[in-house]
């Protein structure tokens, strides 16, 4: 009845391909930058390593020069240079800040990523430290700390959508298990049910009018829950429909076949109409009534059925006190049911019925020992 996406397992194969070619290019893309930033940096000492073993006799004020034009200059990642008391003296790579309060709090996140090193000086055998380097990460080395998560995410992503169409699938078939059953039913039935209606024919003037029309009814009835059965699966064919004319056509039904305990309270407040298919809605009605028959036995008890509407909704409520609902949670799964020989269909159809042709919701609105409720809501047709 829910119409799925088409999730089958020739799909399956070319998903895993698909996922696997996705994270493979996206850890080439990464290793690559990475490994041509490491290239970069390593021709960089190279280089720096060259020009050091030509001028083995710099003096220190070339030095100083060569260090910054080739070191500094070109270092990629966060530098901060404090004094011994922390106070910062120069940095690069840390973006445009001038707040010293700022710096320092960098320059305590530099810390956390590296030890700081110290600036030594020696004179006569002794060594004073008159500064900090604090250094963070190089951003590819960045990127290569990240690789693993990024990994993991994509990885987990690609479990995940993979568990999902694998639920989609099962929740496809499952639904065309349910379809077919229900087609095969009603193509199975329909040649006896005809055989029935021309038996009553043949009985007319026979027996009595009064027996007739009760088993004229009831065969119609069937014919009914056939057409029911045959709808499921098609797509729906909604039309304007009066919600309490249709609500009041099966509590009508039900009272005649409830026995004598069982007091029915109707309650129509509304006048708005709703898009519908009436036959499939008497069904999803006619099972809360059931279920609240079934809940309240063999004892006395009132089945309370209320119609009314809000600003954009009908909503149909079917109140029973009967001795309530045990297994809230699995109410609404397939084939689980409360009854010794139930099919555990009938919530099941009527959440399907209401949710996936009518665009509504089903909710057990209220469940005590001495009191269960059923709403239906259903968008009011637009004006």
């Amino acid at each position: 009845m829910r119409y799925l996406p088409k999730f089958g397992t020739k799909a399956l194969p070319i998903y895993l391909l698909a996922g696997i070619f996705i994270i493979g290019l996206v850890t080439f893309i990464y290793s690559n930058r990475f490994v041509q930033n490491l290239a970069e940096e390593t021709e960089k000492t190279s280089r720096l390593y060259a020009q050091y073993i030509r001028n083995p006799t710099l003096a220190p004020e070339e030095m100083s020069d060569f260090i910054f034009r080739e070191v500094i200059l070109k270092i990629k990642f966060p530098v901060v240079l404090t004094d011994t008391a922390g106070n910062p003296i120069s940095w690069r790579n840390i973006g445009p800040v001038t707040d010293t309060s700022r710096i320092r709090k960098i320059t305590t996140n530099l810390d956390r990523e590296n030890e700081p090193v110290a600036i030594k000086i020696v004179t006569d055998g002794d060594s004073l430290i008159v500064g900090y380097i604090h250094y963070g990460i190089p951003p590819y080395a960045r990127i290569l700390k990240s690789i693993p998560f990024l990994l993991t995410g994509a990885l987990s992503l690609f479990l995940l959508i993979g568990f999902w169409g694998f639920l989609q699938h099962r929740k496809s078939m499952e639904e065309r298990i349910w379809i077919s059953m229900a087609k095969e039913t009603a193509h199975q039935l329909a040649t006896p049910i005809s055989s029935i209606m021309g038996w009553l024919e043949v009985l007319k003037g026979k027996i009595e009018d009064r027996y007739l029309r009760v088993m004229e009814e009831d065969v119609l009835r069937m014919k009914e829950v056939l057409e029911k059965f045959s709808r499921i699966g098609r797509e729906p064919d909604l039309i304007t429909g009066d919600p309490s004319r249709i609500v009041h056509q099966v509590v009508d039904y039900m009272k005649r076949r409830a026995h004598q305990g069982i007091e029915f309270i109707e309650e129509y407040k509304s006048q708005a109409k709703i898009r519908t298919d009436p036959i499939l809605m008497r069904w999803a009605v006619e099972n809360l009534i059931k279920n609240s028959l079934d809940a309240i036995g063999s004892r006395s008890g009132q089945i309370i059925i209320t119609v009314e509407e809000d600003s954009s909704n009908v909503k149909i409520s079917v109140t029973d006190t009967g001795g309530g609902v045990k297994t809230k949670r699995r109410i609404f799964e397939p084939g689980f049911s409360t009854k010794k020989y139930g099919w555990g269909l009938g919530l099941v159809l009527t959440k399907r019925i209401v949710e996936d042709y009518h665009r509504g919701r089903l909710q057990l609105v209220e469940n005590t020992p001495t009191m269960t409720r059923f709403t239906i809501t259903i968008p009011k047709e637009k004006q």
